[in-house]
């Protein structure tokens, strides 16, 4: 499947994903809602639709969202995807998810695999390394 445009109205019954609910910084409290050690650190609404879209699941993503329990509205935080995740029959469109619980687990499980993120440690990994040196001299 694809992308949807919004406005069709068919996309009210799907199920919402927020970074929030998948994010291994967040308290229960806050909005968390897979157990920490399965959540990833600071997902973005990108990511999470890049994992969607490898499901070939309808999807919609809106970007100007906000979490309800979000006090700061961080602009990383912004943004949330809707996915359908069952047919009109009440199957699954992909028997890798059934159910809302199984794909925020399935996200949080692809998302370190992203290329955009393995890039991003790279990059942290390389900066971290610029910035030490090695002293020589006396003891």
């Amino acid at each position: 499947m694809a992308q949807v445009l919004p406005g069709s109205g068919e996309e009210k019954s799907w199920n919402c994903v927020y970074p929030a609910y998948i994010n291994s910084n967040r308290s229960i409290k806050r909005g968390r809602r897979i157990p920490k050690e399965a959540a990833v650190e600071n997902p973005t609404y990108q990511e999470i639709a890049d994992v969607v879209k490898s499901l070939q699941l309808e999807y919609l993503v809106q970007p100007t969202k906000h979490y309800s329990r979000e006090g700061d509205r961080d602009l990383w935080q912004l943004g949330r995807v809707k996915v359908n995740i069952m047919d009109d029959s009440g199957s699954p469109f992909n028997e890798a998810v059934s159910n809302k619980k199984e794909l925020m687990l399935y996200i949080a499980s692809m998302i370190p695999k992203l290329k955009s993120r393995s890039a991003k440690a790279q990059e942290q990994q390389q900066a971290g390394n610029a910035g030490k040196k090695k002293r020589k001299g006396k003891k």
